[in-house]
């Protein structure tokens, strides 16, 4: 007789619990909102099991990089810049709430208006609005009038970085981001820039450490690369290597990489997102405007050759797709995965795991979510096709559960069975 209050999801494939195989036609227990087993199918009660067919059976997905507030266009600078907190609430809301229903059941976001992104995160866990659960970074911290000035981070002295960066841990941040260097979103930043020396960085990592916050730092720049490793951050962003000089195009540290690797520094490459621009491209779409300070090259594949060097030397990614910028859409995460398989050239499993238990790791939430695994919580999203043979198969969802409650599809139990759960 089955326990009335477990149920079992059944399905053709289930990832089992290093996320590098499947399991064939296991089912997982759920019971209050946690896994409780993995299984034989054989072996579940026909009674309390939800039978999915003939699909993928993933943990959620983690998302390791949005900016929920932000309109995924190419104007979004032009509206976000000078938008009031009540419009970009309810832009917020509507993004959590498309992550959640494409399979995204954990995410981090590295920059928005506190103000927003707080009460948003806060909204989600007390189940006042459906959302993906959600750490939070708020503003970044930045220059006067650099990159992402414009949601209040702005700081330049060693000071008053210490002070802003105390003041968001005040404020309840899960994480602290710091832009290391300028960035391409903002007219007035220049992304080859170094903004910070690794002395000003240091003091937003020292006053995150004493309540475990880690930093997260926004690096275009290789000085701004530089500056963040010295400074200790563990998370890097983009990564990108640019050259203070233009003419120079990408300014490549193989030795300073080897120390990422070494030090267990995560990377979150963004590279879904120049996929999606490409595809956009070829489409015909409308482009961003251009920076008008970024000046000389940056060929994509010449930065995909630094990152294929980055991973043969054991630098560890992240998921991470910058969500909120053009062509990224807030159900868009898996082409973070794509990319990872089309043009750095890993394994369909290892971008799976990527998306689910690395990132989880990263974000210090590997011990809750990111695997199949018993008392973890029940967050499972299942996907027709399969994603370790066809990277692409990873999107559009059509199961997804967050601690043991549907959220979109799956056959239900039959009605009498449903009645005595």
């Amino acid at each position: 007789m089955a326990d009335p209050e477990h149920r079992f999801y059944r399905a053709a494939r289930v990832a089992n619990q290093a996320t590098d195989d499947w399991l064939p036609d296991h089912a997982v227990a759920v019971s209050g909102g946690k896994i409780i087993d993995v299984l034989p199918a054989a072996d579940a009660p026909a009674q309390a099991t939800v039978d999915l067919g003939n699909v993928s059976l993933m943990p959620g997905l983690v998302e390791g990089h949005t900016h929920i507030p932000c309109p995924p266009r190419v104007d979004a600078f032009d509206i976000i810049s000078v938008e009031p907190n009540e419009p970009a609430l309810m832009r917020a809301a509507h993004a959590v709430g498309l992550a959640l229903r494409s399979g995204i059941t954990t995410m981090r976001d590295l920059g928005s208006k506190n103000e927003v992104v707080f009460a948003v995160r806060d909204a989600i866990a007390s189940g006042v609005i459906p959302g993906p659960r959600l750490l939070a970074s708020g503003a970044p911290i930045t220059r006067t009038m650099d990159h992402c000035w414009f949601w209040g981070g702005e700081a330049d002295s060693p000071e008053a970085v210490r002070a802003m960066a105390r003041d968001h841990v005040d404020q309840g941040a899960d994480v602290l981001k710091v832009m290391a260097s300028g960035g391409n979103f903002t007219p007035t930043s220049n992304p080859r820039d170094r903004q910070y020396p690794p002395e000003t960085i240091g003091e937003i990592v020292e006053a995150g450490e004493s309540t475990g916050i880690e930093v997260a730092a926004h690096t275009h720049a290789a000085e701004g690369i530089r500056a963040a490793v010295e400074g200790e951050v563990r998370h890097l962003i983009h990564c990108r290597w640019l050259s203070a000089n233009p003419e120079e195009g990408f300014k490549y540290e193989p030795e300073l990489a080897q120390r990422i690797a070494d030090e267990g520094i995560w990377v979150n490459p963004t590279i879904g997102l120049g996929l999606l621009a490409a595809e956009a491209r070829e489409r015909g779409e409308a482009a961003p405007r251009r920076n008008p300070n970024l000046q000389g090259p940056s060929p994509r594949q010449q930065g995909l050759e630094i990152l294929r060097d980055m991973h043969n030397r054991g630098v560890r990614f992240t998921s991470g797709l910058d969500m909120g910028m053009a062509y990224a859409d807030f159900n868009r995460a898996p082409a973070e995965a794509w990319a990872f398989v089309q043009e750095i050239g890993l394994s369909e499993w290892h971008a799976l795991r990527i998306m689910t238990c690395d990132t989880a790791d990263a974000i210090g939430v590997g011990d809750q979510v990111g695997r199949i695994q018993p008392g973890f919580d029940a967050d499972l999203v299942a996907f027709a096709g399969d994603p370790a043979i066809n990277i692409r198969d990873l999107d559009q969802p059509v199961f997804v559960l967050q601690r043991g409650e549907v959220v979109i599809g799956g056959p239900s139990l039959p009605h009498q069975v449903r009645d005595r759960l």
